[in-house]
């Protein structure tokens, strides 16, 4: 679909944001499933980050990983993250760099809008964007790590893993800050062992209200996992040491719980991420624990935790979760964008944890 096809809408009118958020927050519980993917095609990509703007196209993505080759062999780094765009959820293009636009799903079109750079502490991994758009600007968090090192006892992962952030104008050419949002204060690119070290802040998931930047990431605990928590900045957005940390670390806002997404809606805020503890069948992959999750809390900060969503018939594994809130055919819709797991499809015996297709699913916001 190339722009000229959105520009005949341009003139259509959405309620904003703002307009959607004043509605009643009670919801039909059912959540309509689509088979089609809106994105597939590529090596493993996820984390469909999605932002509607009052101008066409409507709607803009942020994701990452990998698309045309295994580790994207001819960026920087490892991860990337890359932008799309639809006026409609459900055809979507993605950015080519010089060359445009890809609208017929060629991976090896894409070019990413982000990379990893030559700091140590963003060196390998760069991903699981966060974006929002203020006053006109787009505002990002975006997960980073150094490269792998040898085990270390206290890093899980044999990385430093960090949010970062970054600002833009236009959502493709972006302006890293010189800082991490959040880090863990003494990490180093050689670290010592620290048995006992609460650190490894990732995933990021940002929200605007009231003069102030909230944000929600996954962090770990020793003997606890990854747990979610959450900081808040009521300055400028890249300044260094803006976003305070809300709560003891020791004591996270909702444990076990990887992969936070945070969306308000009405009076009510709504998490959803892909903690462990779905039953797992006979034979069956630890990954397919993992699946989608929900909670809801009236401040954001304590939580209720809700059933699992199961995966699609199809998928072993749906993970990473995004929110969207947005009017379409009248109605108000809380979308969830999530990518499936190519799990055993591939017929092989083995189960692969790449994620093959960005899907999305919705459920009806009714108003008074």
């Amino acid at each position: 679909m190339q722009r000229g096809a959105f520009a005949g809408r341009a003139a259509i009118q959405v309620l904003g944001i703002l307009a959607i958020q004043a509605l009643a927050s009670a919801q039909d519980p059912v959540w309509e499933r689509d088979p089609r993917p809106l994105l597939d095609g590529f090596v493993n990509m996820y984390n469909p980050c999605v932002v509607e703007v009052d101008e066409a196209p409507r709607y803009r993505m942020w994701f990452f990983g990998w698309a045309a080759t295994h580790t994207n062999v001819d960026v920087p780094g490892c991860d990337a993250i890359y932008h799309a765009r639809s006026d409609d959820l459900r055809t979507w293009e993605v950015y080519a760099g010089e060359e445009g636009w890809d609208g017929e799903g060629k991976p090896e079109r894409w070019v990413p809008v982000l990379t990893a750079s030559d700091r140590w502490y963003e060196a390998w991994h760069v991903g699981d964007p966060s974006v929002v758009q203020v006053r006109g600007r787009f505002f990002m968090a975006y997960s980073a790590t150094s490269r792998h090192f040898e085990p270390v006892e206290g890093y899980p992962s044999t990385m430093v893993q960090c949010v970062l952030g970054a600002v833009s104008e236009d959502g493709i050419q972006w302006e890293k800050g010189e800082h991490p949002l959040l880090w863990r204060e003494g990490d180093a690119a050689e670290p010592e062992p620290e048995p006992d070290r609460i650190g490894d802040f990732h995933r990021p998931s940002l929200l605007y209200e009231r003069g102030r930047f909230r944000l929600w990431f996954d962090y770990w605990i020793p003997n606890r996992g990854v747990c979610t928590g959450h900081a808040e900045n009521r300055r400028s957005f890249l300044d260094e040491g803006a976003f305070r940390i809300t709560h003891d670390l020791e004591e996270p806002v909702l444990e076990n719980w990887p992969n936070p997404a945070v969306i308000k809606v009405g009076s009510q805020y709504y998490c959803f991420g892909d903690p462990p503890g779905y039953p797992v069948p006979d034979g069956g992959d630890a990954w397919q624990s993992r699946q989608i999750r929900e909670a809801v809390s009236e401040d954001g900060l304590r939580w209720e935790v809700l059933p699992f969503v199961p995966p699609d018939d199809d998928a072993e594994g749906c993970h990473v979760p995004q929110p969207l809130l947005t009017r379409r055919d009248g109605k108000t819709w809380l979308y969830l964008l999530y990518a499936t797991q190519v799990g055993t499809r591939r017929g092989d015996g083995v189960y692969h944890f790449e994620y093959d297709r960005i899907r999305a699913m919705r459920r009806r916001v009714t108003g008074r």
